[in-house]
């Protein structure tokens, strides 16, 4: 008896799953000719009945097929764009905020970042108030953060943010201000990353062998994305700098210290939001270290060498000049490291401030002050190289020209560096001096001490 009511069930069970895959292929059947005809009347560019369409295709098929709130937002979002009369406009607008919704309830686990399209719709439009777009926003960077890349959306949420705090209501306090700020300013630095390795990747590539065109579009999207991405971080910093003083910062950065020490991203945006307000505390000497530790890179190294070079530590300013112009990429940059390193060895070792002073004018030919400092360590130089007295003199000739050279290479310094000129030989033999020494135009006179330079007596 039992065996008959197992078996009993078990026809039954097998009836109502053979009815149930029955409808579903059915509705799947009618869902998929009615997807037909919707996307023929959308040809037609007749919006009621494209309209009419969609929600007969939703009403078969919704809860089957996340193509069909896909496709409204498709046709709706231009039909706002187009509305001219504001009635209209908010109808359409209502329309696809009310769409966006119900895509979120129907597949809460979709992609389409629809609380951010609600946001940048109420925006765009001058719709609903700024406390209603941060909320969607707000929700959205919790939620949805993986579809919170676009750099104007970033730029939009922050200003947000601070007109949250500073609304008569104080709606926000200062410390939730800056950690919303700083963790949109983390994901700006973090989508800049992504697209750093993206584009070094295909770099790496154009040594060898020949970008496609696609290949070569990506690199010049890329340079654009980075320059929206970096205005995104420069307004953050910029808003906070306005929010906070120094003192408010140090507090709110210091308690996170300890937790963060692993944290590249937290590390190199701490230093550049205290470096930014001129806080250089003890915090920001440690963060810097901390992160010149885990990544070292030239910007946090040449920060690193201006602490040590402003307390005089000069073993560890030359450490950090030259690892910062190791890691520099740019030529201009990595000459204005080796010339602040030729004016750290200075007086003090010559040939080394030489020899720095020549790897700036390498690596950036038209650095003219790399010339004027070689000048001026020339002619400082008058009494230690030279074998007899009128060779001490014709070092000034070696200074002038090499000041003279500065102008010839950075135009804007020609008048100053003429004038150093002048001044240079002031100091040079005489013509009669010449003659006494029985030295002609043109003959080569060379400094054997640390200068190694030659240098022609010329016509007076």
């Amino acid at each position: 008896m039992n065996k008959k009511k197992i078996n009993s069930k078990a026809v039954i069970f097998l009836l109502a799953l053979i009815l149930n895959c029955n409808f579903i292929f059915a509705q799947k059947e009618q869902c998929q000719t009615k997807f037909l005809a919707f996307q023929e009347i959308a040809k037609e560019g007749d919006f009621d009945a494209i309209y009419n369409s969609w929600l007969d295709l939703r009403k078969t098929c919704e809860g089957t097929d996340e193509a069909i709130f896909i496709k409204a937002s498709g046709f709706l979002a231009p039909k706002v764009e187009e509305a001219s009369a504001s009635d209209e406009k908010n109808v359409m607008i209502q329309k696809l905020i009310s769409i966006y919704d119900d895509h979120d309830k129907t597949f809460p686990n979709n992609k389409s970042g629809n609380r951010i399209n609600k946001a940048i719709l109420l925006f765009e439009n001058k719709q609903g108030n700024s406390a209603t777009i941060y909320k969607f926003l707000d929700q959205a960077f919790k939620l949805d953060n993986d579809s919170f890349v676009n750099a104007n959306v970033l730029n939009i949420y922050a200003n947000l943010i601070v007109e949250e705090y500073n609304s008569t209501e104080k709606k926000i306090t200062l410390d939730q201000a800056i950690e919303k700020l700083d963790l949109v300013y983390e994901k700006a630095q973090s989508e800049s990353g992504k697209i750093d390795s993206e584009n070094e990747r295909l770099s790496l590539k154009a040594e060898t062998e020949t970008l496609t065109a696609e290949e070569k579009s990506v690199l010049k999207s890329n340079a654009n994305a980075l320059r929206e991405y970096k205005a995104v971080t420069a307004n953050i910093n910029a808003s906070i700098n306005k929010l906070a003083n120094c003192d408010a910062l140090v507090a709110f950065y210091q308690k996170d210290f300890d937790k963060n020490t692993e944290n590249v991203l937290w590390l190199e945006r701490v230093s550049d939001r205290l470096d930014s307000k001129k806080c250089k505390t003890d915090l920001y000497q440690k963060v810097l270290e901390k992160w010149n530790q885990l990544s070292p890179n030239a910007k946090s190294s040449y920060s690193l060498a201006l602490l040590s070079r402003q307390s005089r530590n000069q073993e560890k300013t030359i450490e950090y000049f030259t690892q910062s112009a190791s890691l520099q990429k740019d030529a201009n940059k990595k000459s204005d490291i080796f010339y602040l390193l030729a004016t750290t060895y200075g007086n003090r070792n010559k040939p080394k401030a030489k020899e720095f002073a020549l790897k700036a004018i390498e690596a950036k030919p038209s650095s003219g002050k790399s010339y004027i400092f070689l000048a001026q360590l020339y002619a400082s130089s008058s009494n230690e190289c030279g074998k007899d007295n009128f060779e001490k003199k014709a070092i000034y000739w070696l200074a002038a020209n090499t000041a003279k050279q500065a102008g010839v290479v950075e135009a804007v310094m020609k008048k100053s560096a003429d004038q150093m000129a002048q001044d240079f030989l002031k100091n040079a033999p005489t013509k009669a001096e010449v003659s006494q020494v029985k030295r002609k135009t043109g003959e080569l006179i060379s400094f054997d001490c640390w200068i190694g330079e030659t240098v022609s007596v010329p016509k007076l």
